[in-house]
């Protein structure tokens, strides 16, 4: 019995050991979850934000866009709303919000008949949609950290 009593307890340390491993691994990965999520949930907020603005001012310029510029830059900016709908479903009315910026600039496209006034408007909707996210986002981290 004596003999077998450091392979038993080598035994146990090994199973031990793995089971700390696995548990170790574990929490790693969770938190590389979250990680990803959060870094998608805000490449989905600046993309809107970059898509639309640009596409914005360009619309504000005055100057001939051509169609293929237009459809990229508001099919970029949809994207981008849409994924922030999957990533952000706590907030489902921000992003449907965007959903909607997008569209009323199909809209305004479209129909060629915008003021420097609507333009105006959907810049504020923006900048509030902006300032919201990363103020929100700032009480997240801080209460994580």
């Amino acid at each position: 019995m004596q003999n077998i009593w450091p392979y038993i307890s080598f035994l146990l340390g090994a199973i031990f050991a793995l089971v700390l491993q696995w548990v170790s691994y574990q929490l790693s990965f969770r938190k590389d979850q979250r990680r990803e999520y959060w870094i998608r949930k805000l490449n989905s907020y600046q993309d809107f934000y970059h898509h639309v603005t640009q596409l914005i001012e360009l619309l504000d310029s005055k100057v001939k866009i051509p169609e293929n510029v237009v459809w990229q830059s508001i099919s970029l900016a949809r994207k981008a709303a849409f994924d922030a709908v999957f990533y952000d479903r706590i907030h489902s009315s921000r992003t449907e919000k965007m959903k909607s910026i997008t569209l009323r600039l199909i809209g305004l496209f479209e129909t060629k008949s915008y003021s420097a006034d609507d333009l105006q408007k959907l810049r504020k909707q923006i900048e509030e949609i902006r300032t919201r996210f990363y103020e929100e986002e700032k009480l997240l981290t801080k209460e994580n950290a």
